[in-house]
Order: structure tokens, then sequence, then C-alpha cells
């Protein structure tokens, strides 16, 4: 089987970013052994910056800054452990299994600086996102192709296969942030835990069982147990331990959670949820039922903001914008107190404006620079050019390189991202009218010809017009005997010459169910003290429906009330916002929305449905000064325009409560 392979060759690319001296060996044993298992593994220090990088793309890479004022102080993977049964991959469940992942996170300025280890996690950023570059690339040529639609087919089948046979379990995770260089007299610490997260296969009863490979339709049960985030003030630091101790404590604080700790100032309390996913593999050619349907049924949902942490958050803001100005001069930084070593810190800011902001400036718009970049440039595009046209690069081309005394990995560490990617772009296409062939590291010759189902996942070339001929028929194909696969095809359903029948128009491939039963929402001066304001959802309900052969789409929700009180005088609070029920209709929803496209009965285009009940809302001008109040930053926190901007409207909004406008009512 070539699965293995693949399976080893995604963990080590995933946790290579992730883990500290990741045993590649060991996990190639293991997954090939049917049962890997990794314990103890040591998170890297920039891992934080993958791990962000990753999902938000170039938010956080600039090509003048591949770096954010956050590091990993101490960070720990338990277990990862995954089961595999490769003897029988179809019939029997794959389980993975994570536990005991704990993060401690601090600003980059309080970790000493290092200049050799920075360097080295400043290229290893670099090269990620050169890497992220060329897949951006490889997908943009991808969807060219012809055969998009049969290959998303066999994938999405692919997909729904492992999905049918995945037990997922993931338990004790704990991420914390802590910060005393903010306010170094009220440190700061936030985070997010979890005790449990699993993902079972079960009947149609949703009691879990074996999978039953002659039901039509398989059941996943999604539990979620106790997620929960805080933010303290003044709050004791695990960083000030060694990381062993700290580790210890993040470990306990997940141990203890269903006590709820006392010194935990919540943002939102311990969360449980679950969801129902029933999935018809089938929905090709079986219309009865929808190819994904889930329901989502969440208890209850409490957030809290108390006066501290809010001012707290604003200074973070604050100083995260400063922390990150400050990253480029952290090498000239001296690490002695200020009071009584003046003449090295006035050294410091002398140098570090010189060498990050004077000098870099003049020697930009210099003759010899701008040469030699030029120089830099055509010189990176031609070796490029030629390492890329080269299966093997020959033994001359290797001497020109020496002889130059620069290699293609040196460019990269001179030249920034925007040139790097600019001249290999370059390059591409000088190849691509000179009619050369290009090469892709990893890529066989014959998978990037391949006409196949799956050559579309292991590269694409420059010009497809240059690919010769007469090639064998290869790729992913070549790797699987017959006998594997068909068995393979036999498993998910798919045929590479079935021709799916046109779907029912009113059929609904996809549907989404969501219920919240509670939603609160409550702002306090103090976590004492009673609420200022506390905002109430009950019984919000959401649905999304899909019906791919009419091209529609159907969202709807349902709200059942909606409370707002305010600010209590004595044992009573006003109530600010409430439905006015009319004489009759006790029983009706506060307020019915629903939005669609291409109706089944064609009578629209697109159809926008609102049923609302009338509100009554009362004016509280305690209530309202005391939230202007609370919102209001203290004098000594920096605010850009847009803040200060929104802190005038709130004064003005405050001082109109002296017009003695104590209450209205709206129908």
């Amino acid at each position: 089987m070539v699965f293995e392979s693949v399976v080893v060759d995604v963990l080590n690319r995933f946790l290579g970013d992730y883990v500290v001296n990741l045993d590649s060996s060991q996990l190639s044993l293991g997954i090939w052994g049917g049962d890997a298992i990794l314990r103890n593994l040591e998170i890297k220090e920039n891992a934080l910056l993958c791990f962000l990088n990753l999902c938000f793309d170039d938010l956080f890479l600039k090509q003048s800054q591949l770096d954010i004022p956050f590091k990993v102080r101490a960070g720990h993977i338990g277990r990862l452990e995954l089961k595999i049964p490769w003897k029988n991959l179809y019939t029997q469940s794959v389980e993975a299994t994570l536990d005991e992942v704990y993060l401690l996170i601090v600003p980059t300025a309080s970790i000493k600086y290092d200049a050799e280890k920075e360097d080295r996690q400043l290229q290893e950023a670099r090269q990620r996102e050169l890497q992220r570059i060329e897949e951006t690339k490889q997908k943009a040529a991808e969807k060219e192709n012809p055969k998009a639609e049969k290959q998303d087919t066999f994938v999405e089948k692919l997909v729904t296969q492992v999905i049918k046979n995945l037990q997922v379990k993931i338990s004790n995770i704990h991420v914390r942030y802590e910060d005393d260089v903010t306010n170094p007299n009220a440190p700061l610490s936030f985070g997010v835990s979890l005790q449990n997260l699993s993902l079972q296969t079960t009947d149609q009863n949703w009691n879990p069982c074996l999978l039953d490979e002659k039901a039509k339709l398989f059941f996943k049960f999604v539990r979620l147990d106790n997620l929960f985030a805080y933010w303290n003030v003044n709050s004791e630091l695990y960083s000030n331990h060694n990381p062993d101790e700290a580790l210890r404590y993040l470990k306990h604080s997940v141990a203890v959670q269903n006590a709820i700790p006392q010194d935990y100032h919540f943002i939102f309390r311990p969360i449980s949820a679950n969801a129902k996913l029933r999935m018809n593999p089938r929905s090709d050619v079986d219309f009865s039922s929808p190819k994904v349907d889930l329901v989502v049924n969440l208890p209850e949902v409490a957030v809290e903001l108390s006066r501290p942490q809010y001012v707290s958050i604003l200074e973070l803001l604050g100083s995260v914008d400063m922390m990150t100005r400050n990253l480029p001069y952290r090498k000239y930084r001296p690490d002695v107190a200020v009071h009584t070593n003046a003449r090295q810190w006035w050294r410091y800011v002398i140098t570090g404006v010189l060498e990050v902001n004077v000098k870099p400036r003049l020697h930009m718009w210099s003759w010899q620079h701008i040469r030699r970049h030029r120089q830099l440039v055509k010189k990176y595009r031609e070796i490029y050019k030629s390492k890329i046209t080269s299966k093997k690069p020959a033994e001359s081309l290797l001497k020109k390189l020496e002889l130059w005394s620069l290699n293609w990995q040196d460019t990269e560490r001179t030249l920034d991202i925007f040139n790097i990617t600019m001249a290999r772009q370059q390059a591409e296409m000088e190849a691509s009218k000179a009619g050369l062939r290009i090469y892709r590291p990893g890529v066989k010759v014959e998978e990037e010809q391949s006409q196949g189902w799956f050559g579309w996942m292991w590269g694409w070339s420059g010009d497809s017009g240059t690919q010769t001929k007469d090639v064998k028929t290869g790729g992913f194909d070549e790797l699987m005997t017959p006998a594997e696969k068909a068995k393979l095809y036999a498993a998910i359903g798919y045929s590479e010459t079935a021709v799916n029948p046109n779907l029912p128009k009113n059929f609904e491939n996809m549907k989404i169910n969501f219920q919240l039963i509670r939603l609160s929402l409550s702002i306090k001066e103090s976590r004492e003290k009673a609420e200022i304001i506390k905002l109430s959802v009950i019984n919000l309900k959401a649905m999304l429906t899909q019906r791919p052969a009419a091209q529609a789409i159907k969202i709807s929700a349902q709200l059942s009330s909606f409370e707002v009180t305010g600010l209590p005088r004595g044992l009573t609070a006003p109530i600010l916002l409430c439905p006015r029920h009319v004489s009759g209709e006790k029983d009706t929803s506060l307020l019915n929305l629903m939005f669609e496209t291409n109706p089944l009965d064609a009578s629209a285009d697109q159809r926008l449905r609102i049923e609302s009940q009338p509100l009554e809302i009362i004016y509280d001008a305690m209530t309202v000064n005391s939230l202007s109040a609370f919102f209001m930053p203290p004098k000594d926190l920096q605010l850009d325009e847009l803040t200060n901007a929104t802190l005038m409207k709130l004064e003005q909004f405050r001082d109109k409560t002296s017009t003695g406008m104590w209450w209205c009512n709206v129908y």
C-alpha cells in the first residue's frame, strides 16, 4: 500500500514545524506497523509563529518582518497516538489520540536575545513562506485542470471513507499567555483550556458501537467537555519557574477545571456541547437522506467581562504594538537595569536608530547597492532557472556556482521574499518560453505528465504545451497494484467511468442545524459586584440547507426571547429590553428570519422574509452612565485616533443623560 508513505510524509511535514528533534525513522516504523505512539514531545520556541502563519497566511508574515512579539516559553505534547489497521483499512476504525498539550507563551522581550537562534528561526520562517507561495501557485494551476470535477468526486469519496472509519479523541489541552512586560505592577495571564473533544462512531440511536459496513448511513457523535477561557489580572506567573514546573502548573489547571479554580477570572465559563453527524456515502444515487446532516446542540454559553479585565486588554493591545515596533532593535538592547546604566541605554538608543532606520535608507539609495542588488537578482534568476530545468544539476553548473562563491540558499538569506518570488517567476517564464522542461523536487517526469486521476496532487508544469506526448501514463496509479486499486474504489464507491446522474432539484445535499439554549453576556465593574448590564439570548435556532442541483441555499433563524437588564438598585434590576407579547400570541417567537436563493416554487431568484414581535425598550440613565464609565480607558493609556473618536462619542452620549429622558416605549 502507498498510504503508509503518504501518512508518514504528512506527519513529518506537519510535526516538523512544531516539535523539537522529531524522530522520523521511529515514526515511519510505527506507522508501517499500524501503531505509532509518540510521547513527551517538546514544542519549538517559534511554534506559535508557524501556527499563526498556517491559520492566517501572510497576516503575520511581512517582507521586512518575519516575527511576532511572542514565543513559547515551555511546550509539551504528552501523547500522540495513531492506530491504522492497514490490513483492514476499509472495515476497521482509524484511531487518533492527542493528549496533554500544554503551551506557555510569553512576550519575546522577556526572553534573552540569542543572535544565532533568532537568525535560524528567521530563515526557517522565510523558507516556510516561500514554500507557501509555491503551494499557492500549485493550487492555482490545479484549478485550471479540466478534470477537476472528476478528481473532486474521488477526493470527496476518499474523505468520506476516512471520516467513516475515524475515531478521534483530544484531551487535556491548556494554552496560556503570561505577560509582566505590559504592566510590571499588574502581571496578566489569559488562556484557553479544554478537557475533552471526541469523535465516535455510533448507531442510529447515537450509542457508541462498532462500524457496520452493511448500513447505508453512518453516524458520528462529537462531544465537547469543559472548554473555557480566562483572563487574570495581578496573576501568578508560571513562567517565573523553570519549564518543567511551569508545565506541571498547566497540567494541574486542566485537572481541576471541573471544580472551577477560584483564581481564574473567566471570559467564558466552561462549555459543554455535542454534535450529531449523519452521512450518506451514496448520496449520488440514494436521495433518501442528505449527504451531510449535522445537528449541533450548545446548552449554555456565559460570557463575562470586568473592568480590570477590560483595562488589561487595552493595555495589552497597546503593548503588543510597542513590542512589535521594538523587535528590530532587540539585538542592541542591553541586559542591564536602566537607572544605573544610563550610558549603555543611550548607546542602545543611538545605535538602534542608526543601524535600523538611518543606515539602511542611505545604503539602499547608493549606486553600489543598487548595482549589487540587480546583479544578485540576475544571478539568482539564472541559478534558479538552471536548477528547475535540470533533472540532476551538472558538474559544470556546480563548479560554476562554486566559482561564483554563491549558491541559491545563500542568496535567499540576502534577498527578501518579494525579490525571491519575482526572480523565481521570471525564471519559470523564461524557461517556459524557451520550451524547457521544468522539474519539481520529488516529482517524477511520468507523474508530472500523467493524465491519471491523481496526477494533479503531485505537481504542475509551467507550460503544458511543451510536454512530451509519448510518455507512459503513470503517477499515483502505478504505486498501487490493480487489486489494491479495485479494493479502494469498491470501498469508497468510486468509478472512473461512472457518470453521476442528475440530482433532483429538491434534494438537500447538506443540512446543518444549530441550537443554542441560552447565551448570557455580563459586564461588571468588578468580580464581586453586580452586573452593570446583562444580555440574555434564549433558544436560538438556525438552519442551513444546500440544494446543489438548483444551486440553491436556504438560511433560517429563530429567536424565542431576548432580554437586557440594567444596573440593580436594591434587590431588583431594571429590565431595559424585553419582548412585548401581544394578547393571544404568547408562544410566538420573537424573531424569524429566512433567506433563500432559487426557491423551489421559482417565484423569485432570491427571497428574504423577516418576522418580528414588538420590543419594549426602557432607558435607564444610571446604567448608561455606568456603561460609559466602564469603557472609558485610563488617562495614561495611549490610543489611536479611531479609539479616541469612539471615546468622544461615548462622552457625548453620556452627557445627553442630563436631558431627563428616563424611559420610552418603542413598538
